[in-house]
């Protein structure tokens, strides 16, 4: 018998799907504005946290990148019922979470000159 999808994990994903578009789009974004040198606040963010274009837009274009692969995992395992695919993509984006937080603490800590 193959494992089905309970209605936590269908209802959890479903909320999860919007933040992860969410996250894709202000991160992914933030990457372009650096990268293409738009002068607008996304593009300068870098400046207002005292650390390098290279270093931040590494950073904004790692987790636009795993909440993108996030994202289409768990599309992609509610539309095949797979629920390999959905508890698996679960744990990622708690450890996507994990990443923010403690890389928005970083920014934060460099911001108020506490960082080195």
């Amino acid at each position: 018998m193959k494992p089905v999808l309970t209605q936590f994990q269908k209802s959890l994903s479903l909320i999860i799907i919007p933040v992860g578009f969410v996250l894709v789009l202000v991160y992914g974004f933030t990457f372009i504005s650096i990268v293409f040198g738009l002068n607008n606040f996304y593009g300068n963010l870098y400046k207002y946290y005292h650390v390098s274009a290279l270093s931040f837009s590494i950073y904004n274009l790692l987790v636009a990148f795993i909440a993108g692969i996030l994202t289409v995992r768990l599309i992609k395992g509610i539309i095949n019922k797979k629920q390999r695919y959905v508890k698996r993509s679960l744990w990622i984006f708690l450890a996507l979470s994990l990443i923010l937080v403690s890389g928005e603490i970083v920014l934060h800590l460099s911001l108020e000159g506490k960082l080195l």
